[in-house]
């Protein structure tokens, strides 16, 4: 779209309104609704949704804006995937346009290809590759685009490129480096890779929805080198085109090392106090596991894989509770979860923080493996129950009114948590990430394990 085709700006549209029309009109039969206070481009029925945001925006000359897409649902699954993206215009509405415009005209093909549906594209001439590729054994189909910005010559941008391997270069480098580990569902996830090239360097990769500090290191190696800057942008679906294969001990905690780059990001299953408590590293097998009368493909697990060590929460530490039920995990803030004999299922037992008892997965492996998938694609705390109930929650929440948010920081130094029955336990996820939110740090947490 060209900027004398640009929608104008008035009062009476909202900038996101702006952004998500614009990117509509790159999808046949698109349409943009309202969904709680977000502006959401629907596709159609069974497909992703794209919720869009401005993160930033300048208003006066030079007028630039950064947006975020979050893009769920549909073969994307839950939490789908976060891409950003940036535009600059001689005006505030001809930037949210080429950002909108720049982003659905080089990587809506991309997402359409991915998951079957080109019929829906609605740029002419989309440049979409595809390609297989293999991680951890299971085939995946790729489609990716790029898009690329440059403050010297295009065709210095352009040489640059092909020096690098091509249109795919970033996602090809990254692919074969052995750093992007298979799903466990059959979900697509999305790969971006940027790379900001000159006299320095930056480089990003985004898995699902959040950074993947692994495959980054593979585009940081790439030695910055004197000219202008080159700003290349790639983004890919991978789709899977089998099953997945059997777990084996090697496999996951090669994808737990993996994991473990990742924990300085609080929203990070590696980066809270449960992750540290278990290093991303798995326990010993436990040979006897077959005498303890579990379910069978708990039992495998347990007697080949792992007994102990990483997994949901706390990590593994399965013991008998009560009759007909196991404990398999501490989640934090007095919750855990639990299996039932019985039938094998597992449930998530918040009693002690919000009253609930909700069913988890259908059996262990699924259980764990939906706990695996959640860390790989950066969906932020597994446990989901209403942890604004909990003890921790509410404490910050009682210093935020009588000190004022700004000061969370300086005035909340030490938070012990205990369990009903007067037990030292760790916070949650979901609490933890919240107080990092505000500035306070894990360190605080004075009973976590």
């Amino acid at each position: 779209m060209s900027e004398s085709g640009q929608p104008s700006l008035t009062s009476g549209s909202a900038p996101e309104r702006m952004l998500a029309e614009v990117i509509a009109r790159h999808f046949v039969d698109a349409r943009v609704v309202e969904a709680d206070g977000v502006q959401v481009v629907e596709l159609g029925r069974g497909l992703p949704v794209i919720e869009c945001s401005i993160d930033e925006r300048q208003d006066t000359p030079p007028y630039g804006v950064f947006i975020f897409l979050t893009i769920r649902g549909g073969a994307l699954g839950e939490p789908g995937a976060l891409v950003t993206a940036s535009g600059y215009g001689s005006s505030a509405e001809s930037a949210l346009v080429l950002a909108g415009c720049g982003w659905a005209c080089a990587f809506g093909p991309v997402l359409l290809t991915g998951i079957g549906r080109p019929d829906l594209i609605g740029t002419q001439n989309p440049d979409v590759e595809q390609l297989e590729t293999t991680l951890s054994g299971r085939r995946y189909r790729v489609a990716v685009g790029h898009l690329d910005r440059w403050t010297g010559s295009a065709e210095e941008a352009a040489d640059y490129r092909q020096r690098l391997g091509g249109p795919r270069a970033l996602t090809t480098r990254v692919l074969d480096s052995g750093t992007v580990p298979a799903l466990r569902s059959d979900h697509a996830v999305a790969l971006g890779c940027f790379l900001g090239a000159g006299p320095t360097s930056l480089a990003e990769v985004k898995l699902g929805a959040a950074d993947w500090p692994a495959a980054r290191a593979v585009l940081d190696a790439i030695p910055a080198e004197p000219g202008g800057m080159r700003m290349l942008r790639e983004w890919a679906l991978l789709t899977p085109l089998e099953p997945a294969v059997a777990l084996t001990r090697d496999d996951l905690q090669r994808t737990l090392d993996l994991l473990r780059a990742c924990a300085e990001d609080p929203h990070s299953e590696a980066g809270w106090h449960g992750a540290r408590h278990h290093g991303m590293r798995l326990g010993n097998p436990d040979p006897g596991a077959a005498g303890l009368g579990l379910p069978g493909d708990m039992t495998s697990f347990l007697g080949w894989i792992a007994a102990s060590g990483a997994g949901p929460g706390y990590g593994l530490e399965p013991r008998p509770l009560a009759e007909g039920w196991w404990h398999l995990a501490d989640a934090g803030c007095g919750a855990q979860w639990v299996l039932q004999l019985a039938d094998g299922a597992v449930w998530l037992d918040s009693r002690a923080c919000d009253d609930g008892f909700q069913l988890a997965a259908p059996g262990f492996p699924a259980w764990y493996e939906a706990w695996l998938d959640n860390a790989i694609r950066g969906a932020g705390p597994f446990a989901r129950w209403e942890h604004r109930v909990d003890a921790a929650y509410k404490m910050l929440a009682d210093a935020a009114q009588r000190e004022g948010v700004d000061k969370l920081p300086e005035t909340v130094t030490r938070v012990r948590i205990r369990s009903p029955q007067g037990e030292p336990i760790g916070p949650c996820h979901a609490c933890e990430e919240t107080y990092a939110r505000f500035g306070v740090p894990s360190a605080v947490f004075t009973t976590a394990p």
